[in-house]
């Protein structure tokens, strides 16, 4: 075990590093560990990994947990690791480990000791990089914050999202959260 966090290093020093669980992300040159996801959260995130492979419009797509994105250019050293990625029939970067292409949709599922604050802080730089659609899943207050083709939203339990950022991929918000 690394137990690197708080340690100040480079985009090329941070990759170079061994793979550890929970993973270790690179948050402007700072070294940061993600929480251990309990059930819950494991479970909404297979049930939209799940959803991703079996709808019509993205079976053919490449759904991703706990992928690293590395950034570069933006003058701050990052390699974030969101809970799911996707990436579009025909866009998936298969041979770059860290992709620096940005997937078209992804997803934090908030872990007990998160904020709803840290987690829209982690999305919305996401955004800024060019990821078009983003989900904050929330277990524990049972909704989906949305943001998509420049609308967002939360829905609620019983409540339909289609993403149109998705070509109209859609989900009942009970169909992750149960």
């Amino acid at each position: 075990m690394v137990t690197m966090t708080g340690r100040r290093m480079s985009l090329e020093e941070f990759l170079a590093l061994p793979d550890e669980k929970p993973n270790l992300e690179l948050i402007d040159g700072e070294v940061c560990q993600k929480p251990m996801g309990k059930e819950r959260h494991s479970r909404a995130q297979f049930n939209l990994l799940r959803l991703l492979l079996l709808h019509r419009i993205t079976r053919d797509g490449q759904p991703r947990p706990e992928l690293t994105l590395r950034f570069s250019g933006s003058g701050r050293a990052n390699a974030r690791v969101p809970d799911v990625v996707f990436y579009m029939p025909g866009r998936a970067p298969i041979h770059d480990p860290y992709p620096t292409e940005m997937p078209d949709l992804v997803a934090e599922v908030r872990s007990e000791g998160q904020t709803v604050d840290a987690l829209e802080r982690r999305l919305r730089f996401l955004r800024e990089q060019g990821v078009p659609c983003t989900l904050l899943v929330d277990p524990e207050l049972a909704t989906v914050t949305v943001h998509d083709a420049g609308r967002a939203w939360t829905a609620r339990r019983g409540e339909h999202v289609t993403l149109e950022s998705l070509n109209g991929f859609d989900f009942d918000v009970n169909e992750l959260l149960d």
